[in-house]
């Protein structure tokens, strides 16, 4: 093996909510230095017994989740640790309220603690200070990297290699925490992706390429993002976007902003996906003043675009159908379309009166 082949392309969020998930869930020495290190910055003297570790928890009173759970038993009561994760997305409006205010009701519920704490590294807590003193605490990558690192110089065998990997790993989130995202391309992506505009052509597929599919694409990239024009421009629509979603298994049509009234719209719109494949979906933005979208969603096989185009060539073609099928019967639909677009244009008058 060779120490300059990068194990991971870069490290995502959600590469370490689940390295989080997996150190607080199996190891009880990571555990026990967690919940010692947040005594000491909160000022809350936690003991425990065992606990729970749970990933993405729907909150009891928001579309939002939680990044990771952490819920201890502990000598008088049952705690809580509501953990927000950052590497370099910019907060949501409300978002550590929104917290605070899950784990009010979580105390509620029968907890006798619950914490908030921000897990982040700690070029990201001095950029965002007035996000991050939201929390009860801040537990900063750096503080991940020095116990991994720690163990595994202690440790020998296969669990000192796999402690090592996650160090690196942190180190990968780190340094990505201080530069900013850099799109690593892979020839393999970038290979797979003209296959695929190729295939367009040869199948007589009428939906054009948008322009990420057209260039080199990052590492990451696990998704076909087709071209405006691959849908009807109404001028009632909101942003739309057609993709084609290899790794998740869907292809689907977002409508920006619409997400935001996806309980009223739904049994509105019903009746027009009833004896269709299609489901309708929110979205959750990230960013900043971000506004939620809807999706109208169809299954496709997943599709692996790291491996073999060939040997995938037939699933690639049901899902490039089902991606034609979902933007011809959108097509059909103008009229649905203006009578949802004119519900949620009321909403949102609505809204805006009771700001």
């Amino acid at each position: 093996m060779t120490d300059d082949i990068l194990t991971l392309s870069h490290a995502t969020e959600r590469d370490i909510d689940l390295l989080l998930v997996e150190e607080l869930r199996c190891s009880h020495a990571f555990r026990d230095r967690f919940i010692s290190e947040l005594s000491l910055l909160t000022g809350a003297a936690l003991s425990h017994r065992g606990g729970r570790v749970s990933h993405s928890r729907r909150r009891m009173h928001s579309r939002r989740e939680i990044d990771v759970l952490l819920e201890i038993d502990g000598d008088d009561g049952r705690y809580a640790v509501l953990i927000e994760n950052k590497l370099d997305t910019t907060e949501q409006p409300q978002q550590a309220e929104s917290y605070r205010m899950e784990a009010t009701a979580l105390v509620t519920e029968g907890f006798h603690k619950a914490l908030t704490v921000l897990v982040c590294p700690e070029a990201y807590a001095a950029k965002a200070p007035a996000f991050a003193e939201k929390f009860d605490a801040v537990f900063t990558y750096e503080r991940v990297l020095a116990v991994l690192k720690a163990r595994a110089g202690s440790e020998t065998g296969e669990l000192a290699l796999r402690l090592q990997h996650r160090a690196e790993l942190m180190s990968q989130a780190i340094e990505k925490g201080r530069r900013g995202y850099q799109a690593v391309p892979l020839a393999a992506v970038g290979n797979f992706t003209r296959a695929y505009v190729a295939m367009l052509g040869e199948l007589g597929i009428a939906l054009p390429p948008g322009p990420s599919m057209l260039k080199e694409a990052p590492a990451e990239s696990k998704t076909m993002i087709f071209a405006p024009s691959a849908l009807p421009k109404w001028d009632f629509l909101p942003q739309t976007r057609l993709v084609h979603q290899l790794r998740e298994g869907n292809a689907n049509i977002c409508l920006y902003g619409w997400g935001d009234h996806f309980s009223r719209l739904a049994g509105q719109m019903a009746s027009a996906l009833a004896d269709t494949p299609y489901r309708i979906v929110p979205t959750i933005n990230k960013r900043a003043g971000g506004r939620a979208g809807l999706m109208i969603v169809t299954d496709t096989p997943t599709i692996d675009n790291l491996a073999d185009f060939g040997a995938q060539r037939e699933q690639i073609e049901l899902g490039m159908r089902a991606t034609e099928a979902l933007a011809a019967w959108f097509t059909t639909q103008r009229d649905e379309c203006q009578a949802w677009a004119e519900h949620v244009a009321a909403l949102s008058a609505n809204r805006r009166e009771d700001l």
